[in-house]
């Protein structure tokens, strides 16, 4: 069966001038290829629209009441919400000094009035398919960069997201409580010596999904290393970075592991809680701190919930 196409996927076209004769002539041809076409008739009414329109291509006149062309284009490149979209100046002036100034301004092309339909059509189609690739290629850089800080086995953040951001937040909120929960789980070396290592990592996978569960909004899990992760809690001061803890600690021991594997295995975690500024003023300081209340509570027996004091 066909897949119908959707009208929202087709591009959409801002055309601003003040000729209404040549909005006219302009929308037609391009309304008759399938871009949605819009308009305006002066400059000012370009900036405003952008939000809500969010136009990919933009022919621009140069001479405009309120505002010239050049002039708004330069205030699009300004803008980061506008930065990227191209930006094609059909206008009657022809002098090498305007074309010059169109691109000085931020123009990615100058087409000058009267142009034939196959002229503007190709530009037209010429700039979005550059616009449709850059996109593609931000997207696919911000994926690699997100990929980059990501644990390949439990979709948790890695250590070099933990060193890079973390520190940064203390900073910037410095009057807002921030918890940390050190986390390990209790006699794992058992579980890969009865089970083999694919199915410890397996183990490891399903409970940074149980983890997940739990975690309020805003709040991230860390893998710091084989069985050890570092759960970091924005907002959360002292006692509420317990009650996470006993939270996630009560999951976990609840949960039946390698279902899927025809096993059924119980694991149980000790955690150790530290609390900014509280317990400590600097990123080292809280993980360490975090790192000594969980080597108390491994002293003291496991399976529990405990505290930098």
């Amino acid at each position: 069966m066909e897949k119908r196409e959707n009208v929202n996927d087709r591009p959409v076209v801002l055309i601003a001038d003040d000729n209404r004769v040549i909005i006219k002539l302009l929308g037609e041809v391009l309304s008759k290829e399938g871009y949605r076409v819009a308009e305006v008739h002066d400059g000012k009414a370009v900036l405003s629209s952008i939000p809500s329109l969010q136009p990919d291509l933009i022919l621009l006149d140069v001479d405009m009441p309120k505002m010239s062309g050049f002039e708004v284009c330069r205030k699009l490149k300004q803008d980061p919400r506008s930065a990227d979209i191209p930006v094609l100046f059909v206008t009657s002036r022809n002098d090498k000094k305007d074309i010059l100034a169109g691109f000085a301004a931020g123009g990615q092309d100058y087409v000058v009035k009267p142009s034939t339909r196959a002229e503007l059509l190709a530009r037209v189609q010429t700039h979005l398919a550059l616009r449709r690739a850059q996109q593609k290629l931000k997207a696919s850089e911000a994926r690699y960069r997100e990929l980059s800080l990501r644990d390949d086995l439990t979709d948790f953040y890695n250590t070099r997201y933990l060193y890079q951001t973390l520190q940064g937040q203390l900073d910037m909120h410095r009057s807002r409580p921030l918890s940390v929960i050190f986390m390990d789980i209790d006699d794992f070396k058992r579980v890969v010596d009865t089970y083999g290592h694919l199915n410890g990592s397996r183990t490891i996978a399903e409970l940074a999904d149980v983890v997940r569960c739990v975690l309020p909004d805003g709040c991230y899990g860390v893998s710091y290393g084989g069985d050890e992760f570092v759960i970091v809690l924005p907002g959360h001061d002292h006692d509420q970075g317990m009650q996470v803890a006993e939270q996630i600690r009560k999951a976990i021991e609840s949960t039946s592991f390698l279902t899927l594997m025809d096993f059924a295995i119980h694991i149980t975690v000790s955690c150790g809680v530290a609390t900014f500024p509280q317990d400590a003023q600097t990123l080292t300081e809280l993980l360490a701190s975090a790192d000594h209340a969980l080597f108390e509570i491994k002293k003291q027996g496991k399976n529990a919930v405990g505290s930098f004091l």
